[in-house]
């Protein structure tokens, strides 16, 4: 039986997919609000995850930690996310 530190880490990591995912649908679109939004959104779930708060560590490497959190949610690729098109 998995670890409740694992099934965090995998709840952050099912987070952070779909919200990328929802940055590259936007992006396509040229939605450039929401590709905003969700660059943030990803950088707040980079944060949780760790449990960092740049108020107290202005120190942080916000990008450096995004696209850490970035490599971990994407090392087995894409294939188990599933994002239907709306019709």
């Amino acid at each position: 039986m998995p670890s409740d530190d694992s099934l965090r880490v995998r709840e952050f990591v099912r987070m952070f997919r779909l919200i990328s995912s929802a940055k590259d649908a936007a992006e396509a679109l040229q939605l450039r609000n929401l590709v905003h939004l969700t660059n943030m959104a990803l950088l707040q779930v980079a944060l949780d995850w760790d449990g960092l708060d740049p108020e107290r560590d202005p120190d942080i490497d916000l990008g450096g930690l995004v696209r850490e959190k970035a490599r971990i949610a994407m090392r087995n690729g894409r294939e188990n996310l599933l994002v239907l098109p709306h019709s």
